[in-house]
Parts: structure tokens; sequence; C-alpha cells
């Protein structure tokens, strides 16, 4: 059986989600025989019956009038079951039916004998069948045209793809609270062997057509599949061909005497809910949602992990993306974040890291080398000093230094670059591009022993790119310091500020600058109250030490 290339259909599969049960689901199906002369050549038939004058003149006969059962329709659910005639024949004995499915179907068989068969083309397959489009299924492995299916490729379509997860996952579900615990912190052998491919779930029906003549037996090869429906447990079901809608309907072409064409439509019969309906239903659905949040909340609890008072949490998710324009290939990165004053973390907080190795790729007249690499911090800013001059209200941001190097293949060790970058003090996504450059030494012999056996000149502070953490002055001059510039680092910087005063309105609609400045007049509304307080008992004492004094002053009168 080929497809007949008749007309442009589209036989692409469509995807439909709906929040409707599958059960719901009605799929109309109307099949006839095109039996057109000028579509079907009489030369074709001349030909392929040969001296048979018999047949020849029935299939003529049969072109041209269409023939007793040209038209076929039927409306089917679900997963409902419509047998063949093949099938019919199969299962009508009750001595060839061996498993529970089949005795079954014999049950179901002998029902249809005697009620009638609803159909004369088509039937169905449905989940529990073996059947399987082996045209779907069976994909080359190779490029060669010439490929052909191994026996065990074959036999591995007809395997079902069941759900996993065994006794575990049983016990999850049987649980008092459902699919609390789904993950699995330490899995077995056979769990990894399970679970090592991303396998969902899927129910499969296929609605077919008997394409065979009348006087012959009917046999699988004369089964031709009009639609292939799917639908897997996230309420997705796809369907292959789409609806046919107000497209020409589909055509197919049968490899029998005389290349009989079909034409088959697709309508999606379902039955429609009226308003009154449709609001019970959304009624129904808003309460099931709402019950399912009180339920999550309930699992997690009313209590948000929030830093404590007068404490600006800030965490960091970065990415070093990737670095071009260095002299040497074979590039990695060692970072390190430096913390300024005020600054905290907590004691495990690993602060810095090194790169893998990565060979640059040639990009237009660049060479660039891709990184990738993640890192995160957690950060805590507390200023516990009061300011009575009121000046630099704002604390020093931590800043994050990058030092390029290179080890090429005879383990030649390189300096490629310094650089930094202030960490962001916005939240969200930001992006940097940090401009490298490199010390040069006094003479021309560290140039020749860069080039030849490795080695250059390195900062003893790396921090010294930036503003070195041991400078004290007011005005930092770096003249007569040569450098060279080099190539350029790309960062990326996810970062989330959090502190109990963003729950005030008004401070989270003002600046970063205002945040800091309400950090620091917490601290300092403290310190104010405390020396208040001190001063108050020190007033105390100064009046009693003065009643003291008078009362003494009164006894030596006396």
């Amino acid at each position: 059986l080929q497809m007949a290339d008749l007309c442009e259909a589209d036989l692409g599969t469509c995807f439909y989600r709906s929040k409707d049960s599958i059960k719901n689901i009605r799929i109309k199906v109307h099949i006839k025989k095109v039996t057109s002369a000028s579509i079907v050549p009489q030369v074709a038939i001349e030909q392929e019956s040969g001296d048979n004058t018999e047949i020849k003149e029935r299939r003529l006969k049969e072109n041209t009038t269409g023939g007793a059962d040209d038209t076929d329709t039927y409306t089917f659910k679900w997963q409902e079951k419509v047998f063949s005639d093949r099938e019919i024949q199969l299962y009508n004995d009750a001595n060839k039916c061996e498993s529970v499915l089949e005795r079954t179907y014999h049950e179901q068989v002998v029902k249809v004998l005697h009620d009638g068969k609803p159909t004369k083309r088509l039937f169905s397959y449905v989940d529990h069948d073996s059947f399987t489009n082996k045209d779907e299924t069976l994909k080359p492995m190779t490029t060669s045209p010439t490929e052909t299916q191994t026996t065990l490729a074959e036999k591995m379509v007809n395997v079902r793809r069941r759900k996993t997860g065994g006794l575990r996952l049983r016990e999850s579900e049987n649980a008092i609270v459902p699919k609390i615990n789904i993950v699995n912190q330490k899995p077995s052998d056979d769990d990894k062997k399970h679970n090592h491919i991303i396998n969902t779930p899927v129910q499969t029906m296929f609605i077919m057509a008997d394409l065979s003549m009348k006087e012959k037996e009917a046999v699988e090869a004369d089964e031709v599949v009009l639609c292939t429906l799917k639908y897997d447990n996230h309420s997705v079901l796809s369907i292959k061909p789409d609806f046919t809608k107000t497209k020409k309907p589909y055509r197919i072409e049968t490899g029998a005497l005389g290349r009989d064409l079909y034409e088959y439509t697709i309508e999606h019969s379902s039955y429609e809910m009226n308003r009154q309906e449709q609001n019970r239903e959304g009624k129904m659905y808003r309460e099931l949602y709402n019950r399912h949040a009180e339920f999550l909340h309930a699992l997690v609890g009313v209590d948000f992990e929030m830093p404590p008072p007068e404490v600006l949490r800030l965490l960091v998710f970065g990415e070093i993306e990737s670095a071009k324009h260095f002299e040497y290939d074979d590039l990695y990165i060692h970072y390190f974040i430096e913390l300024p004053k005020n600054w905290s973390v907590d004691p495990h907080q690993q602060l810095s890291g090194v790169t893998q190795r990565c060979s640059t790729k040639r990009e237009g007249r660049d060479s660039v080398a891709y990184f990738s690499f993640p890192f995160d911090f957690q950060l805590f800013y507390k200023n516990d000093v009061i300011n009575e001059a009121n000046t630099d209200l704002l604390p020093q941001w931590p800043m994050l230094y990058l030092e390029v190097l290179s080890l090429d293949s005879w383990q030649r060790y390189r300096t490629e670059g310094y650089g930094y970058v202030k960490l962001p003090t916005i939240p969200g996504t930001t992006t940097a591009t940090v401009n490298c450059w490199r010390p040069l030494g006094d003479t021309r012999s560290g140039e020749l022993r860069r080039f030849f056996i490795g080695g250059s000149p390195e900062l003893e502070d790396p921090t010294y790119s930036g503003i070195p953490t041991s400078f004290e002055g007011n005005i930092l001059s770096k003249f007569g310091f040569t450098t060279a510039t080099t190539g350029e680092v790309s960062v990326r910087f996810n970062s989330i500020q959090q502190s109990q005063s963003f729950l005030d309105s008004a401070t989270s609609k003002k600046k970063m600058g205002r945040l800091i400045d309400r950090l620091g007049t917490s601290t300092a509304q403290a310190g104010i109250m405390n020396v208040l307080e001190a001063f108050q008992r020190a007033r105390q004492r100064m009046i009693a030490a003065r009643d003291n004094l008078t009362k003494d002053f009164k006894d030596m009168t006396i």
C-alpha cells in the first residue's frame, strides 16, 4: 500500500492539549472509493489482468459503477475496539485463543457475529493490541540508501514502553501523602538501568481500513493506517494526520489489481457542552485547584526564609561565558571574590575557583574560547559601624577578579591577562565584558622566555588590577607600571537581593543607595539609642550624687 501523491494534503502530526478526559473524544472517519475511469487508467487493469477476461471485466465494471461497498462511516470512541474481517476469523475459533486478551476478544467477536458488524472496511487497533506501525517506528540507523532493517530492530519495535519505577514508585504513590518523595537519593543499579532514558508512557490507538477485495480472503497486507492517535500523561493528544477540517480529503491507493483509489476524511465529533455545563465544570476545576493550592500550602508552610534584620543577602549565579583576543591557545581562568568591609559569607562558602582548560575556536578574525563555566556565591552585608560624619554611606561592593592563564602541550605556562568587574548592584541578569591586561618585564629576555619556554611576569597581589586591598590612601597612582592590553572575558550574572527592608513598599521603590542608607540608618538608630540610654544612666547618677552632696553639706552645717 502506498500513499498517492495526488493532492497537497498535510500528513504531519498535530498536537492538542485538553483539560477534559480523553474518554470524551469522538473521531468520525468517512471513507469512500473513487471510481472515476479518468483517475484509474484502463490500460493498467488490462496489463495486470492479462488473459483473464473475467477478472478484467469485473474490475472495469467496478471501476465504472463503484461496486456495492464503496463507502463506510463510523464514529470511534477512545480505545474502542472495532474488529476487522481478518480478526473476526482469527478470534472466532476458541481453540486458538490462549491468552486472557484473546479469550476476551473471542467473547466480543461472538457478540459481533450475533448483532452484526458495525462497519464494512473501518476497524481499529487499541493500546492492548500488538500492532505497530513500522513505517513510523522503524528509523534508519545510517545514511546508506541501501540499509535494511535487522531482525532485532523489527522485534524491538513491538516492545511496549511501560511506566518505570517499580516497587518504590508504588510505595510512594500509595503513601499517606502521594508522590511526596519522588526523588531517589540512593538509586540502585536496577534503578539506574531503568531510568537512564526519558520514558513518557503513552496510549496509542490506530484507526485502520481493510482495502482487500471482497472475493479474496482478508490478509494483514491489505490493512492500511488511516489515523494514529497518541495520548500521554501530560494531557497532550497527537493525531496524524490532522483533522480534515476545510482541507481536501486524504487519498490512499492500493497496490492490488486495478490500483483502487480511496478518499477519507477525519472529523472531530466530540459532544460540545452548553453554557450551563461549562460553568459547572469551571466551578469544579476552581474548587479542585483551590484544594490543591491548600495542600501545597500545608506542605510548604507559611514561613519564608528571610535574612536577619538589618542584613542584605546577595545571591549571585554567574557564568564565565567566553574569552577572546588572547595571544595563546588552551586558556583557563582563575577567579575569586574580594569582600570589602562589612561583607561576610558562610564558613563553607567557596569564593574562588578554576575553570577547565579550553581550546579556542576561529570565528571570523577572532579566536574565541567558550567556557560556559558556572559559579555561585551567597554574600551578606551588615553595617555595624556608626558613621558620625554621615559620609560615604554607600558601601564598597564586592569585586570579581579574573586571571587568565594558558598551558600548552609542552607544559609552557603563561599569564595571559588580569581583569576585574564589580558584582551587579541591580538585581536581574547582567552581562559584563572584562578587559584584561598583563604586566611587562623591564627587559626583552622576559618576552623571549615567554615565547620559548613559558613563564611571564605575574602580580604578587592579583587585586592590584583594581584597587589593592592593602591600599589605605586617598589617591592611587600606577604611573610607571608597564602593561600590555590582551583580550577580554565575557561574564554573565544573575543576581538576587533579599532584605527585610524590602517589606516596606516605600523603600522598595527607592534606589539601591536608599536601601543601603536604610540598612545603615538602622544601625545608626540603634547606636543613638544606646548613647541616649547611657546618657540617661549618667544623668541619674549625677542627680543621685548631687542629692547626696547636698545632704552631706546640710549635715555638716547642722
